[in-house]
Parts: structure tokens; sequence; C-alpha cells
């Protein structure tokens, strides 16, 4: 049976494009609630995502920051929100691969209660000491590490600061005392200030007072340099086995929510990546584009979550 020559037309060109909206979606505005506070570096991508799928779907997106319990308030409310693609989350991944490890309740099964439409970015973290420390380099710290105690400070327990320099202790056999703060802020603050010498802090937050010299960086997490650091090596560079920390932020949905409307946002993440300017301003954050679909977001959340519970339960955090 031949097509009429205009519906043929039509079939064309949505096979072609590289994401289609689901039937009627959206006819008014979207929401995407960030369970961290404004201001931060998973916000200001938030506010990039909002900023160009408004001009794609043409319909606004609005950004809604609820945070609080490491993020779980934020997922929560997201969770219980209609499940029509009007209410969406923007998380880092800690909140399913780390979370639930943690928290003996957390409000919500986010494996069970969302669904990813998809990852955006990741971020690595850079491990800054207070000049006063007098280190040469990453191996000097390692020698430093092994014969003294040093403290060191993060955004609080189980948070990826924390978890990060303690599987930097697992691999090197190094020696350290974690200092949890209520946050990235106060804890970055204390470091710069000399007040404990040490931290693992996202690339995003290290980067002004590196530059300046305020906090040397001795090394970066991921398995492949950060362009806003060039000259500061990997872990694995500088001999530590099996070592590749990133954390990505997801884009989630509540669990049962059209399979089209997620799929619609599963092709235009990729397709708001594939703009020179998104990922210009992305560099300039220290966040490094990287797309996943639905179900390679579930594979990644899967075994990022295997290797934080075995190390969460030999630390015992709760």
């Amino acid at each position: 049976m031949r097509l009429p020559a205009r519906l043929f037309l039509a079939l064309f060109l949505l096979a072609a494009a590289p994401w289609a909206r689901a039937a009627g979606y959206p006819d008014h505005p979207v929401k995407l609630v960030v369970n961290f506070a404004a201001g931060g570096p998973l916000d200001l991508i938030a506010r990039l995502i909002a900023e160009q799928a408004a001009s794609r779907l043409k319909q606004p997106v609005i950004v809604e920051n609820r945070a609080g319990a490491g993020g779980n308030i934020g997922a929560e409310y997201v969770a219980r929100s209609p499940k029509d693609g009007y209410t969406a989350l923007v998380s880092i991944d800690h909140l399913l691969t780390i979370n639930p490890s943690v928290y003996k309740n957390m409000g919500l099964d986010p494996h069970r209660d969302l669904v990813p439409a998809g990852i955006f970015g990741t971020t690595s973290q850079v491990l800054v000491a207070h000049p006063k420390l007098g280190l040469k380099d990453f191996r000097d710290f390692l020698a430093r590490a092994r014969k003294e105690d040093l403290t060191y400070a993060s955004a609080g327990l189980a948070s990826p600061g924390h978890l990060t320099f303690e599987l930097l202790k697992a691999r090197t056999g190094i020696r350290g005392t974690h200092v949890p703060y209520k946050g990235n802020a106060p804890a970055l603050s204390d470091v710069v200030a000399g007040h404990v010498p040490l931290a693992f802090v996202a690339s995003t937050n290290t980067l002004p007072y590196v530059r300046s010299g305020a906090l040397q960086a001795l090394v970066t997490s991921a398995a492949t340099r950060n362009p806003q650091l060039p000259q500061v090596p990997t872990a694995q560079e500088q001999g530590v086995p099996d070592f590749d920390v990133q954390f990505s932020q997801i884009v989630l949905f509540p669990a049962g929510t059209p399979a089209a409307v997620v799929k619609t946002w599963e092709g235009l993440l990729h397709d708001i990546l594939e703009s020179p300017e998104v990922r210009r301003q992305l560099d300039q954050m220290a966040v490094t584009p990287f797309w996943a679909d639905s179900a390679r977001t579930t594979a990644w959340l899967r075994d990022t979550r295997a290797r934080w519970d075995a190390l969460i339960r030999t630390l015992d955090i709760q």
C-alpha cells in the first residue's frame, strides 16, 4: 500500500529529527526541580538546561529549588508529583548511588519511584591543599599522609568529597581524619582559611581558588584531566589503581510518566549537548558534557551504586 505523499514526508521528517516531541507535549510550562540550593553547580546546570529546553519546546521551563536531606526532599517531591511529564528532577547521581546505602528512610525508593531520562554531564573532584602544608605535588602528599594523620574537610558524611577521599585511602593506604561540614561552602571556606588543610571538592568550586594560588590542586579524580586544570594530573596517572570518580547530573521523572515524554527529554538532552555554546558554558563550569540515554543511565547508576555501597559498608556510614 502506498502512503500519501504528505504522510510519507511527515514520517520521513520525524525519523530524521534528532528528537521528537510526544504528541501535544508540552502545552503548558514544565517545572525542573533542583534538589540542592540555588547558586550551586547543579542549580547552574539546571538553569542552562531550562533555558535551552524552553527554546526548543516552545514553552517556559521553570527551575524550582527544593533542598535538604542530601537531595531527598526534592526527589520525594518529584516522585509524588503527577506523572504527566510537567515536573522533572535535576539531581546528582548520588541520590541513587549513595543515599540508599546511607539513609534508613529516604522518603522514597529512587530506583522504583523515579525514571531517568538521561545523563547530561559529569563532574570530577579535585584534591586541594592549603599552601601552608608545603607539598611539592601529589606524590609528596602520599608520602606525608602515610606518616601523618592529616585532616580533610567535606560537605558531610557520605558526601562526594568524603567518599572520594576514603576511596583514595583504600587504594593507597594513606591516613586521614574526616572533618564533616554542613555543605560545600563552609567546608571549602575553612580549607581556604587554612583551618583544615585538605579536601576533595567539585572541580567547579575549586577553579577560582586554584587559579589565584589560594589553594594547591594536587590531583583530579576522573580518568582524564580536567580541561580547566590541564596541569593537574589524574590519580591514575600518579599510579593509583582503579580510580575514576565522577558524579553525573541526571534528569528524572516520576515513575509512570508516559514513555513518549521520557523519550522526548532523552533526545532533547542529546540535542542540547550538541550545541557548541552549551559545551562552552559547561567547560567554563568544569562540567564534562556526557550524554547517556535512559537505558545507559540505569546501567551507570547500577554499577556506580555497587562500588559506593561496598565502601559505605566498610566504613559503616549511616
